[in-house]
């Protein structure tokens, strides 16, 4: 396979002998892609991957800081990565750069960091840490986080059989408990038409399914006089050879026309992540959220009945500062009554610089009682995946094989595969069936070809 990298399955051959590099990434989806943008940055200057269980001579973690508890898990993993990788140079990039670059810079385990306006430049800045030309740790801006996005760009490789475009970055929206706003900057798109080339080149390639993925991915085109849905229209009326799939939307901008589109597509995976935070109209005015739970209801009831099949997924967050029990209670009434399949729990966690922080300072709920409301939620979630699940006993399905013996539906539900062998193609048509154990498995019937 031979695409331009900015499309992201470039073939890695023919590399100068160099120094030798390992990426880690905690986050999200994006945070994902642009880890792996990096690690093909540093392969395009002459770095090869270190061999596992190796020390590498260049460490990068790209992490998160959307929540304290990101940060804590990105402070312990870079202290393992410097016991684990002694003489190596250490650089941090991504939202926690971004975010706090200055206490970064005072840790004796980090020898660089490079924010977003700085990350495409990464190589140059190791070889000048190396060379002992940098004035200090943090590294100068060589552009604007809102200027780094300008085509698209895919995580992922020729061994791999979902591949994840980044299309969008920065947001617009101001929500109290969220820092990513001013670590990201401004909403911007790549151009519709590199994106439209960018999938169906993908597709052209073999790969069966592409997630589109952005900070604010609902936001999509705004910037540049178009939307997500003007885009997949075009792709509806002109299918691509693979499936796509779409991350979080907020629904504040999914709005009817885009769900309606989703659950009837021939093209978009009928899977639609659309994050409440909080079932109760008073909480929901505290997050900022622009969001009702009477149009949030009508919205996922209207996707149900277009779909009945379609997996509606949300994120929550218990605790917010001020929830009451009985506001609580509208969340998990709201929550057990909707047609949802999946849902992601967060206990709140103040992050400092947000409104919310200012909120817990005077309202704060008690940990325990946040600890108790998320495991009651977190047990919802468990009843409602399996019931969900156990729902396909039977169906016919579009499955991608994923690595260890596992597929996606397009459903987004993970299916054991039938041992023995691999299946017929990457992406195949099976009919599932519900074991003994509660997996679902999948067995394989006529090969898509894509």
């Amino acid at each position: 396979m031979s695409l331009s990298t900015k499309f992201g399955f470039a073939e890695r051959v023919g590399k100068r002998s160099g120094r030798a590099y390992a990426v880690h990434v905690l986050g999200c989806k994006v945070s994902q892609i642009e880890a792996d943008g990096i690690a093909r940055t540093l392969e395009s200057e002459g770095y090869e991957p270190a061999s596992p269980g190796e020390p590498a001579e260049v460490v990068v973690l790209h992490a998160c800081t959307v929540t304290a508890r990101a940060d804590r898990d990105a402070l312990r993993q870079l202290r393992r990565l410097r016991r684990e990788n002694p003489a190596a140079l250490l650089a941090v990039t991504g939202c926690l750069a971004e975010r706090d670059p200055e206490g970064l810079s005072r840790r004796p385990e980090v020898d660089v960091v490079a924010g977003h306006g700085s990350r495409l430049a990464l190589p140059r800045l190791l070889e000048d840490a190396a060379a002992g030309l940098l004035p200090g740790k943090v590294a100068d801006r060589t552009s604007s986080p809102a200027e780094v996005l300008a085509s698209p760009f895919a995580a992922g490789g020729p061994d791999r059989t979902r591949a994840f475009l980044k299309i969008q970055d920065g947001c617009g929206r101001r929500c109290a408990f969220c820092i990513v706003p001013s670590l990201r900057g401004a909403e911007r798109s790549a151009p519709d038409g590199e994106v439209e080339d960018a999938i169906r080149s993908l597709g052209e390639a073999g790969v069966p399914e592409v997630v589109l993925c952005g900070v604010h991915l609902a936001a999509f085109g705004h910037d540049r006089g178009g939307s997500l849905l003007g885009l997949l229209r075009r792709l509806e009326a002109r299918p691509p050879a693979c499936r796509l799939r779409l991350s979080s939307l907020e629904p504040m901008e999914a709005g009817e026309d885009l769900v309606d589109l989703v659950a009837s597509s021939r093209v978009v995976a009928p899977h639609l992540h659309l994050p409440l935070q909080s079932g109760s109209d008073a909480v929901l005015r505290r997050m900022r959220r622009g969001m009702t739970r009477a149009r949030y209801r009508a919205l996922l009831l209207r996707a149900a009945r277009a779909n009945p099949r379609v997996h509606l997924a949300t994120d929550v967050i218990a605790g917010f500062p001020g929830e009451t029990d009985a506001e609580f209670a509208e969340t998990e009434a709201l929550l057990a009554e909707l047609p949802l399949a999946s849902l992601h729990v967060f206990p709140f966690s103040p992050r400092s610089g947000t409104a919310a922080a200012a909120l817990a300072e005077r309202d704060a709920v008690p940990a325990a009682i946040r600890t108790r409301r998320a495991a009651r939620l977190r047990a919802l979630d468990a009843t409602l995946r399996r019931r969900y699940a156990e729902a396909h006993d039977g169906r016919a399905a579009d499955v991608v094989a994923l690595r260890g013996g596992v597929g996606l539906t397009e459903t987004y539900v993970e299916v054991a595969l039938l041992p023995g062998g691999p299946p017929p193609a990457s992406r195949f048509a099976a009919s599932l069936a519900l074991r003994p154990d509660g997996r679902i498995e999948a067995r394989p019937a006529v090969p898509f070809s894509c």
